[in-house]
């Protein structure tokens, strides 16, 4: 039976330090796949007969991938609403951050922000009471679906509120980091944080919105973990602790729990010279209505 914990999203400060060490070691929100990949996505838009372009982001934490995001709309679009739903007050100011240099750089004058520090969750209740109906024609939530409260739900509901042609994207772990997220949901759970990948959350929406077009892209990513095989290593299990999003895993998983969770990671792992390589696949979800 699971256990419920408090999962490193509960430790912000620390969530950054150990991503940090991730980062390190070759892993990446932005790299050039990435980039031709949402650069064909949003060329998918029609720009016929649109005033502005009006788009969702949520769980955008300091807005690296929104970055080149909004490089691609800004260019294309007369108009852009950029809304964004991020809870964490100091990742939100970090984005607004932006928003101030890029405008001191004459850089997206064309957009108009609204940013808002709340949840998904409060942020579609307030919709409903005010009944508010003005819809969007891009939603997306790029890793950040597994913290919603229903992710299945949730995204039905954002689907719901798309203006017709809109485009749903959803962006989520896939492949090995799939499979350890599946693993140590076994074990713990978090109401925060969903232990699941793409492919769960792929097949709920179809059960779900039976007639919804659906394309998909995959992005296959590696990054080095030599030191999370060394117990010692402080390195090794912050990206441990990443992994796994488990504050001090190493320390405080039981024995049977440490070693299935370290099975499937070997299991998904592989050799490249003297380096242990992770696999952190990512898979896009574009669902149009």
């Amino acid at each position: 039976m699971a256990v419920e914990i408090k999962t490193l999203v509960h430790y912000p400060d620390l969530y950054f330090k150990k991503y940090a060490t991730v980062i390190k070691n070759g892993f990446t929100m932005k790299d050039d796949k990435k980039t031709r990949d949402l650069t064909e996505t949003f060329e998918m838009i029609s720009c016929d007969d649109k005033s502005e372009l009006r788009i969702l982001a949520i769980g955008t934490g300091q807005g690296l991938v929104d970055e080149v995001i909004i490089d691609l709309v800004s260019a294309r679009f007369k108009a852009v609403v950029y809304v964004v739903v991020e809870p964490a007050e100091a990742e939100l100011q970090k984005f607004k951050d932006m928003v101030s240099v890029k405008a001191g750089q004459d850089q997206w004058k064309n957009v108009t922000f609204k940013f808002l520090c709340t949840t998904i969750e409060d942020f579609l209740d307030t919709r409903s009471k005010t009944k508010t109906t003005e819809g969007f024609d891009v939603i997306h939530t790029l890793h950040s679906t597994c913290h919603f409260i229903d992710p299945h739900g949730s995204l039905v509901e954002l689907y719901g509120i798309l203006d017709k042609g809109g485009m749903l994207f959803v962006m989520l772990v896939a492949g090995p980091w799939e499979r350890t997220n599946v693993k140590i949901g076994e074990y713990y759970f978090d109401p925060k944080v969903h232990f699941f990948g793409m492919s769960a959350v792929r097949e709920k929406f179809l059960e779900q919105i039976k007639d919804a077009k659906i394309m998909t892209k995959f992005r296959a990513k590696r990054f080095r973990i030599n030191e999370c095989f060394q117990e010692d290593s402080e390195e090794g299990n912050d990206m441990l602790d990443c992994i796994t999003e488990i504050l001090d895993f190493r320390k405080t998983a039981p024995k049977e729990v440490a070693d299935a969770v370290f099975d499937v990671i070997k299991e998904n792992c592989v050799k490249s010279g003297d380096d242990i390589m992770f696999g952190v696949d990512e898979e896009d979800m574009l669902a149009f209505k």
